[in-house]
């Protein structure tokens, strides 16, 4: 650790320092966004409009802070992870609770145990949330970076919210609503005593993404006007129809590489012909319970869903549509059950009949809808 460092530890106020730094891309918004195509295709995800999703949200990166909102199994966590990856920045993730404070984003006060020889004495000390500890390791990180870019080549460091409607989060927020709104005013953290300690202020390169379940709305909470509009909001959806053999393909190949690498039962060849066995009827499902008929609307069911069901058809190997309709009945269906009365009526009465334990998952389900007070 070098002297700077040191006084970095101890002294918040540097961090004012680095308020005006932006983020580095050399080669502008084009090129980080087939940085961010680049990381996407090695991962194997498939996203909806993918050029366009790209360029906003790189766009509102260069800007600002981002959500990524979508149904879930979507990618969006793995989108933030990408992006982060794209500009050159290490991350940190954490996932919201409702039990999130002030305490958790900003910080507070802890008891902890110290020895003073043969004694143990309890006394409190300062404790930093979430988002101070990102800002401050933001600020390290640009530090070592500009020291020495070939040893530390990470330019800056995010933090990303998984699950970011889960908390309270207006109330969680706290003092940090004002600070993201810019202008370069500190966050105040009322339990250092130490006044070089006791503000701080975001970095220019730091960001926060956070991931956002537009679909659980009755699990989760709202948030003001005001804080939206401290983000820049990017929509991340469910495939479009004409993708869903590039959806198939790229899910197989997560499918087989998990069986390989968790278990090595079979070889990758028996594997990849039991998962072709199912493309038919799978597409098809996917198909109708995704983009509904008619005036009914459908349901969407992300690609990490689709790699869930291939991972059981993989585990068996042997090309039997039973281990698809399992992982269906199983996997699936069970996440339906906010789907309204017509639309579940419509997927049972038209999936194929291979698959006759996800009809009686659907039934079953379609019976708890018609006896409930709901």
């Amino acid at each position: 650790m070098t002297s700077l460092e040191i006084d970095f530890l101890s002294d918040f106020t540097q961090t004012r320092d680095l308020v005006d730094s932006p983020l580095v891309a050399p080669g502008g918004a084009a090129d980080i966004g087939a940085k961010v195509v680049e990381g996407l295709q090695r991962r194997k995800m498939v996203l909806p409009d993918q050029e366009t999703l790209v360029n906003r949200a790189v766009t509102g990166l260069l800007t600002g802070h981002l959500i990524l909102a979508g149904p879930p199994g979507t990618g969006k966590t793995t989108l933030a992870a990408v992006l982060a990856e794209a500009f050159n920045c290490s991350a940190h993730l954490e996932t919201a609770t409702a039990d999130w404070s002030t305490y958790d984003v900003i910080g507070g006060l802890q008891p902890q145990i110290t020895h003073t020889g043969t004694h143990a004495m309890e006394t409190i000390a300062p404790w930093q949330g979430h988002v101070v500890k990102a800002a401050l390791d933001c600020a390290r990180a640009m530090r070592r970076h500009e020291d020495d870019p070939a040893v530390h080549e990470h330019q800056a460091h995010w933090f990303i919210i998984d699950e970011f409607n889960r908390a309270e989060i207006d109330r969680a927020i706290g003092g940090l609503y004002t600070v993201l709104s810019g202008g370069g005013e500190p966050l105040r953290l009322w339990y250092e005593q130490d006044e070089k300690k006791a503000n701080v202020w975001l970095p220019g390169r730091f960001r926060i993404i956070g991931t956002l379940n537009s679909v659980d709305t009755s699990y989760v909470y709202g948030f003001s006007q005001g804080l939206t509009r401290r983000f820049r909001y990017v929509y991340v959806g469910v495939p479009e129809e004409a993708q869903l053999a590039d959806e198939f393909d790229k899910a197989a190949a997560q499918a087989v590489s998990w069986q390989a690498d968790t278990y090595g039962a079979h070889t990758d060849a028996a594997v990849s012909a039991a998962i072709e066995s199912a493309r038919a009827t799978l597409t098809d499902f996917v198909r109708l319970v995704r983009y509904g008929h008619a005036d009914i609307p459908g349901w969407p069911m992300g690609s990490a869903q689709l790699v869930d069901v291939l991972r059981q058809v993989a585990l068996h190997g042997d090309g039997s549509l039973q281990h698809l309709d399992l992982a269906l009945a199983d996997l699936v269906v069970p996440q339906m059950m906010d789907l309204a009365g017509d639309q579940l009526d419509h997927i049972n009465d038209s999936i194929s009949p291979d698959l006759p334990r996800t009809k009686a998952s659907l039934a079953q389900l379609r019976l708890a809808h018609s006896t409930s007070f709901a």
